[in-house]
């Protein structure tokens, strides 16, 4: 399993009911804020409950979304997960 981490997310609401993630802020191992900009992604929210690749397990309820964002110059995948109670954002890192 992926280790979680919390993140503070910048989303943008659409018009037509569409949450897409702009922008990600957390803090690294090190103890730095780091921030990065959504390149991609591809909404996951709303499909059967299952385990995912990084083996966090959602329900058709949760926000999910995959992500793709430039982390020094080279492409780097991650999963954005949150819970539908509303609780805090977390990401996984999968390359």
């Amino acid at each position: 399993m992926s280790k979680r981490f919390p993140v503070d997310v910048i989303l943008q609401h659409n018009i037509d009911g569409k949450i897409i993630p702009i922008r990600l802020r957390f803090t690294s191992e090190a103890g730095e804020r780091q921030e990065y900009s959504v390149k991609g992604y591809k909404d996951l929210t709303g499909q059967e409950t299952r385990t995912m690749p990084d083996g966090v397990y959602v329900s058709g309820n949760d926000l999910v979304y995959q992500c793709n964002l430039l982390v020094n110059n080279k492409q780097r995948m991650i999963y954005l997960h949150r819970k539908a109670d509303g609780s805090s954002w977390y990401m996984t890192v999968i390359s």
